[in-house]
């Protein structure tokens, strides 16, 4: 994904978060001038970040699926705060549905409920687990949410 975006965007608009010291250090050896941070995208500080950057942040990024949540839940309290301001992000299809999900549909929820009230929440498309390596055994999700703001 970043080797995409940094020709698209340029590495002096893009900071990454990597849990991985081999990632860290192969993207460091690739794109010498990108922002790259080691850390638990867990333990982000979202709003700190935002500051350091000079305004609210547009999130890019594959989401560990076994994580998803969390990782929501964060960007979306961050969006309170004015810090996050959008976020693509891929996702498992079954997550992804169920934040999009209408009232009165089985996979309506809480993250349904939250995330429709705190962001525009839009599936892009499906993608195969073919595209993937290594191939996860579900289908994911490009999932946008631009959120509402403080």
């Amino acid at each position: 994904l970043t080797d995409s975006l940094v020709p698209a965007l340029g590495s002096n608009n893009l900071q990454c978060i990597e849990i991985d010291p081999r990632s860290v250090e192969l993207l460091g050896e690739k794109h010498p001038s990108l922002r790259v941070s080691h850390l638990d995208v867990l333990q982000a500080d979202y709003p700190s970040i935002a500051d350091e950057e000079g305004g609210p942040l547009s999130i890019i990024g594959n989401l560990p699926y076994y994580i998803t949540s969390q990782i929501l839940f964060a960007l979306a309290d961050a969006s309170h705060t004015n810090a996050v301001r959008s976020a693509t992000v891929t996702m498992q299809w079954e997550v992804g549905k169920r934040i999009v999900a209408p009232t009165r549909c089985k996979d309506y929820g809480i993250l349904s409920v939250v995330f429709q009230l705190y962001a525009d929440c839009k599936i892009h498309f499906k993608i195969p687990p073919t595209v993937f390596y290594p191939q996860p055994k579900v289908d994911s999700a490009l999932i946008g949410l631009h959120f509402l703001g403080p």
